[in-house]
């Protein structure tokens, strides 16, 4: 196995092989395109007859560019394990693999994030700096899809994988400041909420979205959510590292 923590040529031909195979399953790639599109619709259909944004929509709309990314990614692994146990023990470099799964998850997010915000921009005015809008959306996203990697990396089936995602996503919901006000949370639920990819996405369009924008904050969120991906990165390369052989 190579030592590089990530062999960039190996990443290469592996991401050209995964983008194929994505291309070749055009049904799947519609429908996560088509997903974006009707919740994008949905959320437009509820505002558009509130007549304004509010935070709740700011809220959906990083809840929604999670869950996008989580299910995106969370069959990805597990789906192709037979190829992935085959390939470990000839010569895999084991981040070029993970790294692979991101670089074409990420042009799919790119799509699905894009078409969120512009669809419901069009029916629901959205204030703040739209390209920082879609940056949170997107960071979110595509920390959610490694959250999606590290769950398709730990389980041995697509079904399992599935049965997760909303194992980690629901506590993003309940542990979040609209529905768990600040001042009534202490003890383990306070640190569990800084831990959820929704707390950092959420606050950075609150802040964007402020009349008095305050940049270093929104920079500061956009590094922990930058610092969640590189962690989940690492903890999904330690779990094939050490996935056992199933083969």
């Amino acid at each position: 196995m190579s030592k590089k923590l990530i062999d960039l040529r190996q990443s290469g031909i592996l991401a050209d092989r995964y983008f194929d195979v994505m291309m070749g399953d055009f049904k799947s790639l519609l429908l996560m395109v088509a997903q974006a599109v009707f919740l994008a619709g949905l959320v437009s259909l509820v505002w558009e007859n509130i007549g304004r944004a509010t935070d709740t929509l700011y809220f959906v709309l990083v809840l929604i560019a999670i869950w996008l990314g989580c299910t995106n990614a969370c069959r990805e692994i597990v789906k192709e394990q037979a190829i992935f146990f085959r390939e470990r023990m000839v010569n895999l470099n084991i981040g070029a693999y993970v790294f692979s799964k991101i670089r074409v998850l990420a042009m799919i997010g790119f799509v699905q994030c894009l078409l969120l915000l512009m669809i419901v921009h069009y029916y629901v005015h959205l204030s703040g700096n739209k390209l920082l809008i879609f940056l949170t959306l997107y960071l979110s996203a595509l920390v959610a899809s490694l959250l999606g990697l590290v769950l398709s990396a730990i389980t041995d089936s697509e079904a399992a994988a599935v049965f997760l995602v909303p194992l980690v996503v629901i506590p993003q919901i309940l542990l979040s400041e609209i529905i768990l006000p600040p001042a009534l949370q202490s003890g383990i639920t306070a640190w569990l909420e800084k831990l959820m990819i929704l707390k950092w996405g959420y606050h950075s369009l609150t802040e964007i979205t402020d009349t008095s924008v305050r940049y270093l904050l929104i920079l500061r969120d956009f590094a922990i959510l930058a610092g969640f991906g590189l962690s989940l990165f690492a903890l999904a390369t330690i779990l094939l590292t050490f996935k056992p052989n199933r083969l």
